[in-house]
């Protein structure tokens, strides 16, 4: 598989770095914001072709944000990690993000990421 990027936004360090690490073993590249760039501005400059999506970062509740995403033709994959705010799952509906991630009891959010970015 080539290497393509996913842009991982999230909200803190720690976090980014796991999934990351998640996006490597899909065979993805990781790509990052630049620091203090906003996420609208770094889906413009990077394009791309996929942007693992933290529901709780502010960019899922950013109207800027998801029409750069729909200029760049970058596929969204929104997550929650753990509680699910109410609002998320209509984030999703709203913009038709048709990957949305949050596990059930007993599921691993690790897997559901997975084999959400390996998916064509």
């Amino acid at each position: 598989m080539d290497e393509e990027g996913v842009l991982v936004l999230v909200r803190d360090t720690l976090g980014g770095g796991l999934f990351a690490a998640l996006a490597e073993t899909t065979g993805r590249r990781p790509l990052f914001p630049l620091n203090g760039e906003r996420p609208e501005v770094a889906v413009e400059r990077l394009r791309p072709p996929r942007i693992l999506l933290e529901c709780h970062h502010p960019a899922a509740r950013s109207d800027a944000f998801f029409i750069a995403v729909a200029g760049a033709g970058g596929r969204v994959i929104l997550f929650s990690p753990g509680a699910l705010w109410d609002d998320c799952g209509e984030i999703a509906r709203r913009h038709g993000i048709e990957a949305f991630v949050h596990p059930a009891p007993g599921e691993s959010l690790a897997e559901l990421v997975q084999r959400a970015l390996a998916a064509e």
